[in-house]
């Protein structure tokens, strides 16, 4: 009789796989936050995209409500899920890997959320449950940084590929492939060591020197890439369908002089001939400036319909279109920046070249020819920082606004620049996300503990590695 009491559709046990394959698509964000945040304020403020007609005077860099919806998702719905993987699968020697899995997936997520803000809730975040903690300090950037790097490096030391993993199904990126996660660890740690060059250049050779000779992202088919698919489309498709665009994600003209001042064969993969252009019979590619004020006379080159510039490649519009969470071609370009230097063992030049190839390869299907990269890639000038940083950027193009966003803090390249040619106003270039509203009402005391150590809540404010 006293099963009758139990209600079966309130299970007092949830399966840590279902628990982690939600945390990895919550993770990714929503349609909202996709458009919101990584298309209509980073990816234009880096120049992949550019509002047709222009923006209003002194408001070229306003964040929107997406930033807020992305921090409440990361933390509302991603983390803290993956955190109650790791609360039902700690010490269990049987589901280690499934803990360690969860734990390197959790450093992407974090990495994110202090690159974009900072200083951030990390050791006491997500205590909720059951410590019942719901106003968590913020650790500051630094910290946050030597933890990631530790938990990278001991979980893909610890990784065991005789132990179970999640099963294909639950597991997104990697359909439980334990020795692609080690290198997705080992790639996601040469990231964070690169990204703190500049703040702590000791830690960051020390860290790659540790990890020379240690399995890494190495072919375009370890890519760890998030599978859209029918049911869950490429945000970039769903807002083309959708009408709902604004304007705001045509190529921008930065973008296009780019490609075309090198004859990027990638220009037809980014970008479609204008309308008018093909009407005419002069097919012509044609981006939309950056920065341009709405009231700018220059606007009257520009049709309102849209008909004279380009818009984005047809490649990024499918609804299967992969979301890219870390690349060979990006590892190419960390170990070419390192080798430069002289912390990695390796040829600076031929890490290039292979970052530029391995880029320009895995557009499969877009048209783009063997015999179009070859030439573009043996044309290839000769290595440096800044060379590596843009062919990087060219690389993140309307895939990675977030890892774009760090990197062009990090390093200034390229050098991106406004319709006359001059140089982006480095005082206005927004140097972090604000905080959510909801931390200054919910949280108030720690807010305002971190604004004391890391400065005032604005835009203009660098985080620690920016410094």
């Amino acid at each position: 009789m006293d099963e009758l009491n139990i209600n079966p559709n309130a299970p007092d046990q949830t399966n840590p796989d279902y628990l982690f394959t939600y945390s990895v698509y919550s993770g990714m964000g929503t349609y909202i936050t996709d458009v919101n945040l990584q298309y209509w304020n980073l990816q234009n403020w880096d120049m992949y995209f550019a509002t047709l007609g222009g923006v209003d005077a002194g408001k070229e860099y306003l964040a929107n409500d997406g930033k807020d919806q992305y921090w409440k998702e990361l933390y509302s719905r991603s983390l803290i899920n993956a955190h109650e993987v790791l609360r039902l699968t700690n010490n269990d020697p049987y589901l280690r890997n499934k803990n360690l899995l969860t734990q390197i997936w959790m450093t992407y997520l974090f990495q994110q959320l202090t690159d974009l803000w900072g200083s951030i809730p990390y050791s006491n975040a997500l205590k909720g449950y059951p410590d019942l903690n719901y106003s968590p300090s913020y650790d500051r950037q630094q910290d946050i940084y030597t933890d990631l790097l530790i938990k990278l490096k001991n979980a893909a030391a610890e990784l065991d590929a005789n132990k179970i993993s999640f099963p294909g199904t639950s597991d997104p990126v990697y359909a439980g492939n334990i020795d692609r996660w080690r290198a997705f660890a080992n790639s996601l740690r040469l990231r964070a060591a690169m990204r703190i060059r500049f703040s702590d250049p000791a830690r960051a050779q020390q860290e790659i020197s540790d990890l020379q000779g240690k399995p890494m992202i190495s072919l375009n088919s370890m890519n760890a890439i998030f599978p859209y698919n029918s049911d869950l489309h490429n945000p970039l498709f769903d807002l083309d369908n959708s009408g709902q665009s604004g304007g705001k994600t045509y190529p921008s003209k930065f973008l296009i002089d780019q490609l075309k001042s090198t004859n990027d064969p990638r220009i037809k993969v980014f970008a479609r001939y204008t309308t008018e252009s093909l009407l005419i019979g002069a097919p012509d590619y044609n981006g939309v400036p950056n920065l341009l004020p709405a009231n700018d006379a220059a606007w009257n080159n520009y049709h309102s319909d849209g008909s004279n510039v380009s818009k984005i490649g047809s490649w990024f519009l499918r609804q299967d279109a992969p979301g890219m969470l870390m690349s060979y071609a990006e590892v190419c370009f960390l170990q070419a920046e390192a080798s430069l230097l002289g912390w990695w063992n390796g040829n600076a030049q031929q890490l290039f070249a292979d970052g530029v190839r391995a880029n320009m390869e895995s557009y499969s299907g877009s048209g783009l020819t063997t015999s179009e990269i070859n030439n573009y890639v043996n044309a290839l000038p000769t290595v440096s920082v800044e060379n590596i940083l843009r062919e990087k950027w060219i690389s993140f193009t309307y895939q990675n606004g977030i890892e774009a966003y760090s990197e062009y803090r990090r390093t200034g390249f390229p050098v991106l620049t406004d319709y006359s040619g001059n140089p982006v106003n480095q005082t206005q270039f927004p140097k972090r996300l604000t905080y959510p509203s909801s931390e200054v009402s919910l949280n108030s005391i720690n807010y305002h503990n971190a604004n004391a150590e890391q400065g005032p809540d604005i835009a203009s404010t660098s985080v620690w590695w920016d410094q």
